[in-house]
């Protein structure tokens, strides 16, 4: 069973059945650059994968262009612009619950829900309107360097997961070691793996193998000894939470305690890094030569594995969710591309996304769209506000900033289920039938190619379909319009001309397109 027919299954049956990945893929192996210009169908799809959509002018800009010349628009300066907050409490000081009483606890852990609220709303007004790589990066290493909210004094709270996404949007496209450091010692990250309870004598060896296995090699490319090692380094850092703890550098900070550090020599792969006296046992001093050696250390020792691991990474999320032995040439060839780039994450990208690869037609429409990209795209596309997305996203299985497990979101087949399927339905009927006006319509019409008919629907299904359709299905679409044109005793003309009219037409043939599987595609 192949992708589509999944989706046509479960339209049919209502059944959650699994699904075949193909192993005899055909696609283009190497990381050759893609040449010529951009047909729209080219951008669309770039777009849908380094973003959400694109509105229809915007992409209409970049047909013509080169795939550098896209890639490089739309990834933007290396320097960060951060969004304003979503709201004072970002700096608002939040009481300890603990030994709290019950109705005080209570008021606590309903500001967070509240905040973490605000948070996620904000956040995906931020994905949907970012027409760059920006905010979907930050969606990554999200969930690559993953951070779970929980209504409770052990998981990190919304004013943390703040920072940490401006941590993330920092270093997002920088040196990849420049990110480990920095997300080793943020606040949410030393709360969320047990960093805060690191010290010496008892150490917490949480964060040093996640580091390891899930951050930057994989597993297999370290012992325990290196774990045990590793977590000696990250001995003494801690994290302020609460109005009644120690803040040396502030409400939400991470600081340094020295008394809890481990100063002896510690060995990791092989490298030895030396021990330190209480003269040179400051913040700045263990960050730079004990955490960042740590980090540089296991990029040094294992270059291959961490540019595979993250190549990889990228890979499946973005091109194609499982990777078969045709895609292998092309990760190992990105991967190289990295090391040479000496881990510059932006490198790394520009290789994916300008080659011929990632242009390939076996690369188009074989990715699930993650709720995230779901209801953004929706936003993107039709150019309207989806009322109450955090809501509908956590009916979809993906509660923004909240990840089931350190290892994030499993993905791909997982997003479509019995339950979550329906769900994505109903949000994209209601789009049209409740929230988008005559008015809203009619702009949305009034911005494809209207000369005709059939240029209309041509232009309609290339901005939200990921692949031409069948000439059946685009028969059946285009009786939907002329419907429009009998039932008014109308020409084409008139119903391009008419509110009313053009607005009903297109609400009817979106209406069969949203219920199609592949818009649940990219």
């Amino acid at each position: 069973m192949n992708r589509r027919e999944l989706f046509s299954s479960l339209a049919r049956s209502g059944r959650r059945e699994s699904m075949t990945v193909p192993t005899d893929r055909l696609v283009l192996v190497g990381a050759e650059q893609h040449t010529g210009p951009l047909t729209l169908a080219d951008v669309h799809h770039i777009i849908r994968r380094l973003g959400v959509g694109a509105t229809v002018a915007q992409a209409n800009a970049f047909v013509g262009k080169t795939a550098d010349e896209v890639v490089e628009s739309l990834l933007g300066p290396n320097e960060t612009q951060h969004p304003d907050p979503p709201g004072a409490w970002v700096d608002a000081a939040t009481e300890n619950p603990l030994g709290a009483d019950l109705q005080t606890r209570n008021a606590i852990e309903s500001s967070w829900y509240a905040n973490h609220a605000s948070l996620s709303g904000w956040w995906v007004r931020q994905l949907a309107r970012d027409l760059t790589a920006t905010e979907k990066l930050v969606l990554f290493w999200s969930n690559h360097w993953t951070t779970e909210f929980s209504f409770d004094e052990t998981v990190s709270i919304p004013q943390t997961l703040y920072r940490q996404m401006k941590v993330l949007r920092t270093n997002r496209m920088g040196d990849l070691r420049d990110l480990a450091l920095e997300m080793t010692v943020d606040n949410a990250m030393v709360w969320y793996l047990g960093g805060h309870f690191n010290q010496v004598g008892k150490p917490n060896e949480n964060y040093a193998r996640e580091l390891m296995e899930l951050f930057l090699t994989g597993i297999g490319w370290y012992t325990e000894g290196d774990v045990r090692e590793a977590a000696r380094v990250l001995t003494g850092w801690r994290a302020s939470r609460y109005n009644d703890e120690p803040a040396p550098q502030g409400i939400y900070e991470t600081w340094f305690d020295a008394a809890a550090h481990d100063t002896g020599a510690k060995t990791v792969l092989g490298v030895t890094i030396p021990g330190r006296t209480k003269d040179n046992n400051t913040a700045f001093q263990v960050k730079m030569e004990e955490v960042y050696e740590l980090i540089k250390i296991i990029v040094r020792q294992r270059p291959e594995a961490v540019s595979r691991f993250i190549a990889e990474k990228f890979y499946r999320f973005y091109v194609y969710s499982s990777p078969v032995d045709g895609d292998a040439e092309f990760i190992s060839d990105v991967a190289r591309i990295f090391r040479e780039a000496d881990f510059n994450i932006r490198a790394l990208m520009k290789a994916i996304f300008t080659s011929a690869h990632f242009f390939d037609a076996a690369n188009r429409g074989v990715q699930i769209k993650t709720p995230l990209e779901f209801v953004c795209g929706l936003e993107r596309q039709l150019g309207v506000n989806v009322p109450t997305a955090a809501e509908w996203l956590t009916r979809m299985d993906q509660t923004v900033l909240d990840p089931p497990t350190v290892a994030g979101w499993p993905g791909y087949r997982s997003w479509i289920s019995t339950n979550t399927y329906p769900v994505r339905r109903q949000l994209a009927s209601d789009m049209l039938s409740k929230v988008m006006s005559n008015a809203n319509l009619y702009n949305l019409f009034s911005s494809f190619d209207t000369s005709s008919k059939d240029a209309f629907l041509d232009a309609v299904l290339t901005h939200f379909l990921p692949v031409p359709v069948s000439q059946a299905r685009r028969e059946n679409y285009l009786t939907i319009l002329s419907q429009t044109e009998r039932q008014l005793n109308y020409t084409w003309a008139q119903v391009a001309g008419n509110e009313e009219a053009a607005a009903r037409a297109l609400r009817d043939v979106l209406g069969a397109i949203f219920r199609a599987p592949d818009f649940q595609l990219c």
